[in-house]
């Protein structure tokens, strides 16, 4: 038995006490109903009587009932501290509790089919990531946005159907050391848009949670984190072998199967360019706008095959850490790349390497205009580690949004300056 249910369980005494005192003053006075003489009639003690012993008696309860009062008050001066700590981890755990029961799914021990929101179908039971499924809708532009998807459609123009990808989750035993606890908050509420991440948050305008739901599903969030060593750990070893969605290692790189996809990614987009291009030799006047669209498509996507088969031969270091810690954000497409299957479907190769997805695009020049190396360096490298509160200023003309997550406790000095050459070499 704790301390807090002794002292409820005292409470209910004292109570219990007081109400069965009140019942039987009041049947005495009903078995007793003559009235009683009044206490400033009564006689009492003598003055030698009241001035003597029963004044010692009275004066020794006073001191004595004096001494336990500031002992009592210095004992709740010393111990009110830890209990206010006790009561706050209390609540807290309390909180992580509710919130695994809403991250929990049908394979978690805090699963509840009435308020569990099945966030562990994406992240994993244990929040060391996952995929789940997502819709990618054509962007072809001999597509129309508006058009029906039927067997007609499939037929005449399967390019124009929607394509279902495994879209990487990432692990939350580490989000705690990239995010704080606003930009958690942030990203539980609003969701990420264009990604499987929905928008929980009443706030949004589109979730069903209160803050306080918010809250708990942070704090769980925050109890499944890991330590800054390991996350530094992990991230060393996934340069050489990477079994997680979404990432790579060299091993991966280096499998005959990886290659093999590649170079017939590489052919596959030299005959789609072709095959592009004879369609805009043949086009009316009225289609020439919508096949030079499609000729320029297929010449990016041959851009970016060949790229990537250049990445299967070699890779640094710092293109593997860009591609495991910053291509979620800065490379549409990344998210639901497979390295075995590039050309999976339609939509599904990744684009340009850091050429812009939910963050900013990195490719011309642009980090170099930011940060002009070489006295930019350490603005860099801290807009990387630390980045910078919302609203503020960083770099040359940059103003944060508050969402770039920082990376300082999850990778080490010389991997953090790996991804800086890289991203500068774009």
């Amino acid at each position: 038995m704790d301390f807090r249910t002794i002292l409820i369980v005292f409470n209910l005494l004292l109570i219990a006490g007081f109400l069965v005192f009140v019942i039987y003053r009041v049947v005495s006075l009903r078995r007793n109903p003559e009235p009683k003489q009044p206490d400033n009639l009564t006689p009492f003690f003598e003055d030698d009587v009241l001035e003597g012993a029963h004044l010692e008696r009275a004066l020794g309860v006073a001191l004595i009932a004096l001494v336990i009062a500031v002992i009592g008050l210095l004992g709740y001066f010393i111990w009110e501290p830890f209990r206010a700590a006790d009561a706050d981890e209390g609540f807290k755990d309390q909180s992580i509790e509710r919130g695994a029961v809403l991250f929990a799914n049908d394979q978690s021990e805090h699963y509840d089919s009435t308020k569990s929101l099945l966030c562990a179908n994406c992240h994993g039971v244990d929040g060391g990531g996952g995929s789940a499924n997502f819709v990618i809708k054509s962007e072809d532009p001999r597509c129309d946005a508006d058009q029906t998807v039927n067997a007609e459609l499939a037929e005449e123009q399967p390019y124009c159907l929607p394509t279902q990808v495994a879209w990487a989750a990432p692990s939350l035993q580490i989000a705690s050391l990239k995010y704080d606890r606003s930009q958690l908050t942030q990203i539980i509420t609003y969701g990420r848009p264009g990604t499987p991440m929905p928008a929980w948050g009443v706030r949004s305008g589109k979730g069903a949670l209160q803050e306080q739901s918010i809250r708990d599903l942070v704090n769980y969030v925050e109890s499944l984190g890991t330590t800054s060593d390991k996350a530094k750990a992990a991230a060393t070893a996934e340069l050489e072998n990477c079994d997680r969605p979404a990432c790579v290692g060299r091993k991966t790189l280096q499998r005959p199967a990886t290659r093999a996809a590649a170079a017939q990614w590489v052919a596959d987009a030299e005959a789609e360019l072709a095959a592009a291009q004879a369609q805009l030799a043949a086009a009316s006047v009225t289609d020439v706008a919508k096949y030079t669209e499609l000729v320029q498509e297929k010449q990016e996507t041959l851009a970016v095959a060949q790229q990537w088969q250049e990445t299967t031969e070699s890779a640094s270091d710092g293109e593997l850490l860009f591609m495991n810690q910053c291509a979620r954000c800065h490379t549409r497409g990344w998210s639901h790349f497979n390295p075995e299957d590039p050309n999976a479907s339609p939509r599904a190769p990744m684009e340009t390497m850091g050429g812009g997805a939910f963050g900013p695009n990195l490719t011309e020049g642009d980090v170099n205009s930011q940060f002009p190396p070489p006295n930019g360096d350490s603005e860099l490298f801290s807009w990387i580690s630390i980045n910078a509160p919302a609203n503020q200023a960083y770099g040359i003309r940059g103003i944060s949004s508050g969402r770039m997550p920082h990376f300082g406790a999850t990778l080490t000095k010389e991997q953090i300056e790996a991804i800086m050459a890289y991203e500068r070499s774009l």
